[in-house]
């Protein structure tokens, strides 16, 4: 979680940009990363707006006080669309094949291990955490009981996902957060990506980055837990017009979605903890519902989105 404070000047609008999440930013050599990593793609011509730091009176490009990190970039204009239809994924899907083919040919390197599959250790390791908190206390919320009961569904789920062909794919520090959210639109016309706090601590194939998208875009409209397999295979036959995806690659979605509906569990407990006000209580269990049910149908799933291939 960080902090964004929009700065209206005569110059114009800048986004102040305090950093507080210790996950995503360990050292300061991880925020240089991003830096450096969001220079590339302007440099390498992403024709999409990302965040650019401005650097200091001292010519630094972030600014370190009271153990907290703030870097400063020039707002970028337009809003967010918070459900995307199918007329919006030919742009959605045109802007995530570009990225992916400059990441592919780039030599960026975060120096981190690529050791762990489907995030399944730091996910066990955030819940297991927050299940010995849990424990220890006298009284226990509604959140906390709902915490505890789903955790015990899902914990065998993230043990048993095969990590066989994970493991053959390359993988390279990719954005893992391209949802509505994080996308800026005028008008019609998708004009910029934010948000590239993931890529300094993780590397992962880029179809981390599809199942991610698919999780927030593609869900059933009368059954929220639930992923719309039509729409799911129309989102890969725009996706495949700008990138190549393999059957290999299609066939790890179903097990990418479970490990991805189980981070936004944990984040989501994360957040009633710490940030009541925008969390919403029934994301637990709609959460771990769409865990179980993607896991539940991980067959039907594969077939529905190779059908098209």
């Amino acid at each position: 979680m960080n902090r964004n404070f929009i700065l209206t000047t005569n110059a114009g609008k800048y986004v102040l940009r305090q950093v507080l999440s210790h996950s995503h930013y360990r050292r300061s050599s991880d925020l240089e990363f991003e830096l450096s990593y969001l220079n590339y793609l302007r440099k390498a011509g992403f024709p999409y707006a990302v965040p650019s730091a401005i650097p200091t009176r001292t010519r630094k490009l972030f600014a370190k006080l009271r153990q907290r990190y703030f870097w400063l970039y020039k707002f970028i204009e337009g809003r967010v669309i918070e459900k995307l239809n199918e007329s919006h994924f030919a742009q959605l899907t045109r802007m995530m094949g570009t990225y992916h083919q400059l990441i592919e040919k780039s030599r960026l390197d975060n120096e981190e291990p690529s050791l762990d599959l489907y995030g399944r250790h730091s996910t066990l390791k955030e819940i297991e955490s927050y299940g010995l908190e849990i424990l220890r206390k006298h009284r226990k919320t509604r959140e906390d009981i709902t915490f505890m009961e789903e955790s015990a569904r899902l914990i065998p789920l993230l043990h048993s996902l095969d990590e066989g062909p994970y493991s053959n794919l390359k993988r390279y520090p990719i954005h893992r957060d391209i949802i509505p959210e994080n996308l800026i639109w005028q008008g019609p016309k998708l004009v910029g990506l934010l948000d590239f706090e993931h890529v300094s601590g993780t590397n992962e194939p880029t179809v981390k980055d599809i199942a991610v998208t698919l999780q927030s875009v593609c869900r059933d409209k009368k059954v929220k837990h639930r992923l719309d397999l039509k729409l799911a295979t129309r989102f890969l036959q725009h996706y495949r017009k700008w990138h190549s995806l393999s059957k290999r690659e299609v066939q790890l979605i179903p097990n990418l979605l479970v490990s991805g509906f189980i981070e936004d569990f944990a984040w989501t407990y994360w957040m009633l903890r710490n940030d009541p006000e925008r969390a919403t209580p029934d994301a637990l269990k709609l959460c771990s519902r769409a865990a179980l049910r993607s896991y539940e149908d991980r067959e039907e799933i594969t077939q529905a989105l190779l059908s098209q291939g």
